[in-house]
């Protein structure tokens, strides 16, 4: 499936489909390989994960995957590898020479190859599932999502031109005038003056010439027969932008997104969050979900009456941002972080890759309209005052790249959190009556109002009433098909109980402005190490639907609670 941008002018080809694959196991370090001595035993499909095929299913160790791609070349032809996801670590070869590693999961990543005369070139990919703290200190073994291996977006090759246009950032800046800010952004041989063809959707194109500053030129021009992208009518538009035989397509959607107060403003109104958490996971394809199961995911979501996803705890997929632009699904992405002590934060090595990825992530899914929010460092240690200095450079990171956007980071620390000043929107994950504090007098799910209501008071004082309030994490637990006329913990009743209640008590609040439970879908966690008997069957099960997407009654109960609150 082609996403945006899109490069009409140029020679592009997927290299998605069967590439050779040899398993090497756990033994030796991808360094270490010589392509050329490979033997490579049996397929594998691009993309995908071995670790989810029968006869590799829950190892770790390196696989190597080759791809011969026929394509005449002169030497010293430019061409471009774009990688738009893998993981947990990998080294990339071109015609048996290296081209580059990749060390930051689920990132889209570009390579650069010179190369020389052929007709015929080999792509070799190396990669590694085995956790490495010094090497790849950003994904940790206890994390709640399992860590797999394999290639798990599209890989595509590009011929590219001596100069090109590589991106156009499309900033709104006037809903009624529909003016935009575009910031194109030049590469190659850039020249000193730049003819530049822009041209909106279907209209005549305009001819512009400037000078480049540092690669970029700046326009603010109207949209011509505008319309406003909103959830409820996600109108999207393309711009198209020409340099000599280059050409680059993006698309984007008018509309604004900002605070005043506790509210989140969207094209100048007030909107509240009814959202979910959801994961790119399946038993049969791990991360390297395929576009109808995107699309299925999506209208599950919709019809569940939510208007918000928060994607975690990874950079998104472009194929499904794309999607949610178009069906209008606002959007929180967040880069790779999950529960990192104060001690990993002050690790400079992990302090660099995670800014790293954050911009990025930032520069990849720059154009998205249904994106409103970033964010990163999942239940990270904000409580500790040491932390400050990461999470304002992440902060300022994510600012830099995109002023036009809000930033958060979900805290588990809550009330003792230390970081809630570098935020546009406060958010917090809590469990009560699931995790922490819990007895045998009280019901869990009566344990949720008094939980949810204690954070709207702390979040009441002075300090941080004039911050918006996300709850961006509640819900239990539930086996799909358990059921029990008690309503025990793990049966679809009692899930469908707690989620009723943390929805209608959050909603119900004034001092939220939303809610994103946990979570819209049964995901893999942990395999048979560390806290196993929390996680039946290796999953988190806090799913309103099942890995299969089968519906449980949480589903159902949610729905009618959102329904209540659709209008408010």
């Amino acid at each position: 499936m082609s996403v945006f941008p899109q490069y009409p002018s140029r020679d592009v080809r997927s290299l998605d489909g069967a590439w050779d694959f040899h398993w090497q196991g756990d033994a030796g370090q991808v360094e270490d390989i010589d392509p050329a001595r490979v033997q490579y035993e049996t397929a594998m499909a691009v993309p995908g994960v071995f670790d989810t095929v029968p006869r590799y299913a829950g190892l770790r160790g390196i696989g190597v995957y080759r791809t011969v791609v026929p394509m005449a070349t002169a030497a010293g032809e430019r061409l471009r590898l774009k990688c738009r996801g893998m993981g947990l670590y990998g080294r990339i070869w071109w015609d048996g020479q290296v081209v580059g590693d990749y060390d930051l999961p689920y990132s889209g990543l570009d390579y650069d190859v010179v190369t020389g005369r052929s007709d015929r070139h080999e792509a070799v990919i190396a990669i590694d599932n085995r956790f490495n703290e010094n090497k790849m200190p950003i994904f940790r073994p206890f994390f709640d999502f399992y860590a797999f291996g394999g290639i798990y977006r599209s890989v595509e090759l590009q011929r590219l031109p001596a100069a090109r246009v590589e991106r156009v950032q499309v900033t709104t800046l006037d809903l009624a005038t529909g003016i935009v800010r575009l910031r194109i952004l030049l590469g190659g041989d850039i020249p000193k003056m730049a003819k530049l063809e822009v041209g909106f959707d279907s209209a005549p194109a305009q001819s512009f010439t400037q000078a480049p500053v540092d690669g970029l030129v700046t326009l603010e021009l109207p949209v011509p027969r505008f319309k406003v992208w909103t959830p409820e009518s996600p109108n999207l538009h393309t711009v198209t932008v020409g340099l000599g035989g280059d050409a680059i397509v993006e698309r984007f959607g008018l509309r604004t997104v900002r605070v005043a107060g506790p509210q989140i403003l969207l094209n100048g109104e007030p909107v509240r969050l009814r959202g979910v958490n959801r994961h790119e996971s399946h038993p049969h394809f791990g991360p390297a979900v395929p576009a109808q199961v995107m699309v299925e995911d999506l209208q599950h979501i919709k019809e569940l009456g939510a208007n918000f996803i928060r994607c975690v705890h990874y950079p998104q997929d472009q194929t499904f941002l794309d999607l949610c632009d178009q069906v209008g699904i606002l959007v929180w992405e967040e880069s790779l972080g999950w529960g990192n002590s104060a001690a990993e934060l002050l690790n400079p090595v992990f302090s660099e890759m995670q800014v790293r990825q954050t911009r990025a992530m930032v520069r990849n899914s720059i154009n998205h309209p249904a994106i409103i929010l970033w964010g990163f460092m999942n239940e990270c240690a904000s409580d500790h005052a040491t932390s400050r200095p990461l999470y304002q450079a992440m902060c300022d990171t994510i600012r830099q790249e995109d002023p036009s956007r809000l930033v958060t980071f979900a805290s588990c620390r809550n009330e003792k959190d230390v970081c809630f000043d570098f935020v546009d929107v406060v958010s917090m994950n809590t469990y009560p009556g699931w995790i922490g504090e819990l007895d045998w007098t009280v019901h869990a799910v009566a344990k949720v109002a008094p939980g949810v209501n204690r954070l709207a008071e702390f979040m009441s004082q002075p300090a941080l009433r004039d911050k918006p309030f996300l709850m961006s994490e509640i819900g239990a637990c539930a086996l799909y098909g358990s059921h029990h006329l008690a309503r025990v913990q793990w049966t679809e009743e009692f899930q469908a109980d707690y989620m009723a209640e943390a929805a209608r008590c959050v909603l119900s609040n004034p001092r939220f402005c939303g809610i994103a439970l946990w979570q819209m879908i049964d995901s893999r966690s942990y395999g048979p190490y560390g806290h196993v008997r929390t996680k039946p069957n290796g999953t988190n099960l806090a799913g309103l639907i099942d890995e299969y997407r089968r519906r449980k009654l949480s589903y159902e109960a949610v729905r009618a609670v959102f329904g209540e609150f659709r209008k408010a």
